[in-house]
């Protein structure tokens, strides 16, 4: 699997400029791993030219090498080897192992705005119905009012603690059977709802949403 940045269209590559000593930024976006033969839909907390911060259902063992593909919203996908370096709670470090200069000077430059304007994923206006289940409590009727590829805004009066991981169902328009993914807590508004990180997504729900999405860009 090649290291390079694939799909970035017409960008120019960095090629003069010294890419500075690797730091973790935060940053939301889609990820694709595998490890271990298991293939994980999830999302990034963070990102450097040398480490990606992965907020993950199942986490893979410490030592494990993983092939990563990261989604940058309008700018393509950058794949990577890695191994993982660190575990912490539902989230894991991986440790790029073949990033030469060319694809350090890209992800430097795609995490300073270079080379697309916002690196966080496009959201949408929506009311779309969702179940909320969280364990130990009642099933709750909700509205997804703001949605994205890595996360939503949910609408809701009994609010689950920051921290905490939900089951959504949602109802995706047209369709009978509703589509189900892991959120994690990120943010509470008292009196509004919940502000979510979509976690353990398969390739149906990402391929649904990823149509609702266009639908809603029209």
């Amino acid at each position: 699997m090649s290291s390079r940045v694939l799909q970035l269209g017409n960008v120019s590559a960095v090629k003069t400029a010294a890419v500075p000593a690797a730091k973790l930024e935060p940053l939301v976006i889609p990820v694709r791993y595998v490890a271990c033969g298991d293939i994980v839909h999830a999302t990034s907390t963070a990102l450097s030219t040398e480490v990606v911060q992965v907020r993950s259902v199942v986490l893979p063992h410490t030592g494990s090498a993983i092939d990563l593909k990261l989604f940058f919203p309008g700018a393509g996908v950058v794949r990577q080897h890695g191994v993982v370096s660190q575990t912490m709670g539902d989230q894991f470090r991986a440790t790029f192992t073949d990033c030469d200069e060319f694809s350090r000077q890209r992800l430097y430059a795609l995490l300073h705005g270079r080379e697309v304007g916002s690196q966080r994923s496009q959201r949408f206006h929506t009311d779309l119905k969702v179940i909320v289940r969280e364990p130990g409590r009642a099933t709750t009727a909700a509205l997804v009012s703001n949605l994205s590829r890595t996360g939503a805004f949910v609408r809701l009066e009994r609010l689950p603690a920051r921290g905490r991981v939900v089951e959504l169902e949602l109802a995706f328009p047209g369709e009978a059977v509703h589509e189900s993914v892991n959120a994690f807590v990120v943010h509470v508004a008292p009196g509004r709802g919940i502000g979510v990180q979509f976690i353990g997504a398969t390739g149906a729900f990402t391929s649904r949403l990823d149509e609702y999405l266009t639908q809603l860009s029209r």
